[in-house]
């Protein structure tokens, strides 16, 4: 993911030539300018004349608009919901790791396995939803969960936590399995194929049909105005298409490494430093 300041307006704008959206459009956008070209050069020389008025595109433009925004606001729907699990992910760690400090003696030797076990967890987690969907493997965030309660009913059993520590954990660690499940039900449940292939086919029509309602007032400027609108839309579009998979490694993507360190670094301070330290 990346850091930035948002108010610094320069550096932004400099980090435009190597975004992934300028990169990948940058080809598509010239041949759109070509064919814009192409149409206003053939009205001027052939006489073609398509009757399109400025109503039509403002209509297509209207409902292009509508589908892009509801098409960006459920990717950003998706994306923020991933950060929030992960938010989630974060904070039951660490109360679990406070929990389980009160609970335990100073010297127990369960504090290393509570403290690896749980620093593990997102690390896992993290591998798991980046792993391919349909790779038959194991489910190891399942496995260290197992673990995880296991520990606690043995410790439970040999008095080194109380009785009253399954009521306690028990919870937090049902949030573990919760957040898992959340975040697999976001990576293998993709926007629908149908809904995004219609948004693309739109925004190309759009672009071969713009032209012929623009030439024959704007004349080469049809191009820039093509090529500008062609960006932008097909920009949004792609900008979805890489926010509404939050797990993965792009650009914009939850840090989840960085996520799942601090969760390791909080545990093991936690549990294996002394408390008055």
């Amino acid at each position: 993911m990346i850091t930035y300041d948002p108010k610094n307006w320069i550096r932004i704008l400099l980090d435009f030539p190597r975004s992934p959206v300028f990169r990948t459009l940058f080809f598509d956008v010239v041949g759109a300018g070509v064919y814009a070209a192409l149409v206003v050069w053939a009205e001027n020389a052939m006489r073609l004349s398509v009757p399109l008025g400025p109503s039509f595109l403002s209509i297509l433009g209207i409902i292009l608009g509508l589908l892009l925004v509801f098409r960006t606001n459920t990717a950003y729907d998706r994306w923020w919901e991933g950060r929030r699990l992960w938010g989630q992910l974060v904070n039951v760690s660490r109360g679990l790791s406070h929990s389980l400090d009160a609970m335990l003696a100073t010297d127990a030797p369960a504090r290393a396995t509570y403290a690896e076990l749980i620093a593990a967890f997102p690390a896992t987690l993290a591998q798991h939803l980046r792993a391919a969907r349909n790779v038959e493997a194991p489910h190891r965030p399942n496995a260290l969960l197992r673990g995880l309660f296991a520990q606690v009913h043995d410790d439970v059993r040999q008095g080194a936590l109380p009785r009253e520590a399954i009521v306690a954990l028990t919870p937090m660690l049902a949030t573990f399995d919760d957040v898992c499940g959340a975040c697999e039900r976001i990576r293998n449940t993709p926007i629908p194929f149908s809904y995004s292939s219609y948004i693309k086919q739109f925004v190309v029509l759009y672009a071969l049909v713009m032209p012929f309602g623009l030439a024959r007032e704007f004349g080469y400027g049809t191009v820039i105005a093509s090529m500008f609108t062609f960006f932008a839309t097909m920009g949004l579009e792609l900008l979805a298409t890489e926010i509404e998979e939050p797990f993965g490694g792009d650009r914009n993507d939850l840090p989840l490494d960085d996520l799942a360190d601090r969760i390791a670094r909080d545990t093991r301070a936690l549990l294996l430093t002394p408390r008055n330290a």
